[in-house]
């Protein structure tokens, strides 16, 4: 689709650049800035400290935004294949709606879910990778607190929903596995995480 500008808008605008041009030349003001040094310096010097002034502004510490977790999370249930809520703070394996698995251990993973709309039904959500507290690993913080996220990867292991092998969420398959919750789909729409209301 292409624009026509009317003619009487293209020359009236040719008119008052070219007014603005002719004023502008009248006022000399680069031989008068050329002609006095003190204006060269001023001039210098004022761009010297902008400069100073944006690389500060640019090179200064930005304040890191505190992780802020909602009360609850969102849990997958391994014998019904269904998400539930539960405390934000459990950081899993949970007592699930269904019951104990069939070794007697908790069936409730916590579940990081996510959407490609951003007020979603329960339909349009789905599971990006289950976690739980890596054993080997002792720390005074649960695996639950993600207010340091480096900290939460090297403590957490992860999985596909699809899979039975837990990874470290800081090596190259759970790297891989987090990265491709930020690739969009064939839409063009990336994953938006997604917490309980």
């Amino acid at each position: 689709m292409n624009l026509h500008i009317p003619d009487w808008l293209r020359y009236e605008t040719r008119h008052k650049i070219e007014w603005l041009h002719a004023r502008y030349a009248r006022l000399h003001v680069r031989e008068t800035i050329n002609d006095n040094p003190r204006a060269v310096a001023g001039i210098a010097g004022f761009s010297v400290l902008l400069l100073v002034v944006v690389f500060v502004l640019v090179r200064g510490r930005t304040p890191s935004r505190k992780y802020e977790a909602g009360r609850h999370a969102w849990f997958y249930d391994l014998n019904t294949g269904e998400l539930f809520t539960a405390g934000s703070r459990k950081a899993g394996p949970i007592k699930a709606p269904s019951g104990p698995l069939s070794d007697g251990g908790p069936a409730g993973l916590r579940a990081n879910v996510y959407s490609y709309v951003l007020d979603p039904n329960e339909a349009e959500l789905f599971v990006g990778f289950l976690e739980k507290p890596n054993p080997a690993i002792a720390s005074g913080k649960g695996a639950a607190d993600r207010s340091d996220f480096d900290e939460w990867a090297r403590r957490t292991l992860i999985r596909r929903i699809d899979s039975n092998d837990w990874v470290p969420a800081v090596s190259v398959e759970g790297e891989e596995i987090m990265a491709e919750l930020a690739r969009p789909n064939e839409k063009g729409q990336t994953p938006l995480y997604q917490i309980p209301r």
